[in-house]
């Protein structure tokens, strides 16, 4: 990919334009497409060819506003013209979808709801947060055991927005707490931190549970004051785990 770059960043721009147009890119899949693109824009480009690359992200429905918003200010309005038409369409793109998405869970039986889950986290691409979210609150512990064990720190996601919803917990279920406090420790998640004082006293002992185990997959040095509360916790069970994870520590 890298040497696919390079000699891309070579060319002039009406044959980068003729390249994006020939059957050897064509032929690529969507993932490697995108990550060809997004590679090829941290290169010295036209204005043309980098106007251009955008539309072929919007085209391939590579939804990121925080990808896009970079170019919004950009000094050639054919730039800044693609990268809000690309807004935009992440905006309704990221909203229809997660509906459609949320309603076929919600008429679905676990089966059918572990496949459109499956589907959801295929690839390594990026992840719309909001269904994310919404689907660890379905009450379905299948549905949720199959998001925390495939999600990985190689998907695009904003974990910010995670911790966010943990931050304003409140009328959020146990389990989607948990749920995402796993995932943030999975993905070894500096956002974790940002809430950890919520999270220490979390009424619902699997969720404290879950977050000794994640600490564990950060720093010692910054998570071990947490544990060291948690060893004090007045749940017998959390007190256990977390004298057991200092010894490991």
């Amino acid at each position: 990919m890298k040497a696919a770059v390079k000699r891309f960043a070579g060319l002039h721009a009406g044959e980068q334009w003729e390249f994006l147009k020939s059957s050897e890119f064509t032929g690529w899949d969507r993932q490697e497409k995108i990550a060809f693109l997004k590679a090829a824009l941290k290169e010295e480009l036209s204005s043309k060819t980098v106007a251009a690359i955008l539309k072929l992200l919007r085209e391939l429905n590579y939804l990121d506003k925080f990808f896009f918003r970079q170019y919004l200010y950009h000094i050639d309005s054919s730039v800044s013209l693609a990268a809000k038409k690309a807004m935009k369409q992440e905006s309704e793109g990221r909203d229809s979808d997660c509906a459609r998405l949320i309603k076929m869970l919600r008429e679905g039986n676990t089966p059918d709801r572990i496949l459109i889950v499956n589907c959801f986290l295929e690839g390594e691409g990026r992840l719309d947060e909001d269904a994310l979210i919404s689907f660890l609150c379905f009450d379905d512990p299948k549905v949720r055991e199959t998001i925390v064990s495939k999600i990985s720190q190689r998907h695009e996601l904003d974990d910010s927005k995670l911790s966010d919803a943990l931050k304003n917990s409140s009328g959020v279920a146990w389990y989607t707490r948990a749920a995402l406090v796993e995932i943030l420790g999975k993905r070894k998640s500096k956002h974790l931190l940002d809430i950890v004082d919520c999270l220490v006293n979390d009424k619902n002992v699997e969720v404290k549970l879950k977050l000794i185990a994640a600490l564990l997959q950060l720093e010692a040095g910054k998570v071990k004051p947490y544990i060291q509360r948690l060893a004090n916790d007045a749940i017998p069970w959390v007190r256990k785990e977390a004298h057991r994870a200092l010894e490991t520590i």
